[in-house]
């Protein structure tokens, strides 16, 4: 047996000094390593996406750069340890593969074989309704754990599951304080976890919900269709993508509001935060509501990016969240006229939607 029951005793004992301090977390992973014979240790959620940035060793780092960055975590073998972490609290290798697995499966020889690994345990346990797995990694030259170290480390899961729980405990808290804030900052809001879903709307937002906006099933959504698929892209990029390089991330939403104008939804993550998959939420999304929002003159427009006189009136309507054939109305204008306009006053003022002409021109400032 290559575990040490005193060096990891002693390991966990520092575990929750980590849930209060979570940068101490890869300290408190290497004890673990040193005392259970392993080369490297990492935290994972066992169900749902998940990004890069797990609590792990720096032994792993290489691995886990190409983990995510070649879809092995998409096609993780070791994902089938649920059915036997649910049963026992614990799963080793070879409750999931066998040494025809290790011979012929890509996941062994074309992705853990190139760093030298082989052997993992998966200790489970639960914050909240998220299951964790602390992986611990051995590589083809150690043993395997065997079914007397499966017994010592399911002991792991009770101070693994306290730790965890503690950590989502200060995230509410901290997410309180933010609700509040937005709230006092007159900015409606809503927090989303790693699955994209509502965790809570502060009461600006929840002020904003009626037929046309509407929170169903965890989702805020529209009545429209196409404008609630927008904002589920654009949650679910800033949630799963680098952000910096999905356009979806960066690109706001416009939810329509028959007889008012728009609103407008921008997402970001959250930083500062506990590590992300202990914490409550992940995401915030701000919401624009261009009722409060006064459209600036057209001669400002015309000022500001060059605009045509014609252009600045399109570009106030646009603002104001008519579509094309609204305005074409409105302005007793042809619908052809108002496409022609309105990709003019996109190439001058640098934007691509409809979103972010209406959230460019609410942001002028009048004086």
């Amino acid at each position: 047996m290559q575990i040490n029951p005193l060096l990891l005793d002693d390991a966990l004992d520092q575990v929750l000094g980590a849930a209060l301090a979570p940068e101490r977390w890869n300290s408190v992973l290497e004890r673990i390593c040193e005392a259970t014979g392993s080369f490297g240790a990492h935290i994972l959620p066992l169900r749902g996406k998940f990004s890069p940035g797990v609590p792990a060793t720096p032994s792993l780092s290489e691995a886990f750069e190409a983990y995510f960055r070649e879809g092995w975590h998409l096609q993780d073998i070791r994902f089938g340890c649920v059915p036997h972490v649910l049963r026992k609290g614990v799963a080793i290798e070879h409750d999931i593969s066998s040494e025809d697995d290790f011979r012929r499966s890509s996941y062994y020889n074309d992705f853990l074989g190139r760093f030298g690994f082989r052997y993992s345990a998966m200790i489970g346990f639960t914050t909240g309704d998220t299951l964790l797995s602390l992986g611990l990694q051995r590589t083809m030259r150690d043993m395997p754990f065997d079914r007397e170290e499966e017994r010592i480390l399911t002991r792991m899961r009770s101070r693994l599951s306290l730790a965890a729980d503690i950590m989502r405990g200060i995230s509410f808290e901290r997410l309180d304080g933010m609700s509040d804030a937005f709230d006092m900052a007159n900015t409606p809001c809503a927090f989303y976890d790693r699955h994209g879903r509502v965790t809570r709307l502060n009461k600006l937002c929840e002020s904003l919900l009626d037929q046309d906006i509407r929170l169903v099933q965890g989702e805020l959504t529209s009545r429209w269709v196409e404008e609630g698929v927008a904002l589920r892209g654009h949650i679910k990029a800033v949630v799963h993508s680098v952000a910096i390089a999905d356009k979806l991330a960066s690109t706001p939403v416009r939810l329509s509001r028959p007889g008012k104008r728009p609103l407008i939804v921008r997402a970001q993550r959250l930083r500062g935060m506990p590590a992300e998959i202990f914490s409550h939420s992940i995401a915030v999304a701000t919401v624009t509501n261009l009722e409060d929002r006064p459209v600036p003159a057209g001669k400002i427009l015309q000022i500001l990016f060059a605009l045509t006189a014609q252009e600045a009136v399109v570009a106030i309507q646009l603002a104001r969240g008519l579509n094309h054939k609204e305005i074409a109305e409105a302005l007793d204008l042809g619908y052809e006229t108002v496409r022609t306009h309105t990709k003019s006053i996109m190439a001058k003022t640098d934007t691509k939607r409809q979103s972010e002409i209406a959230a460019l021109l609410s942001g002028i400032r009048l004086s």
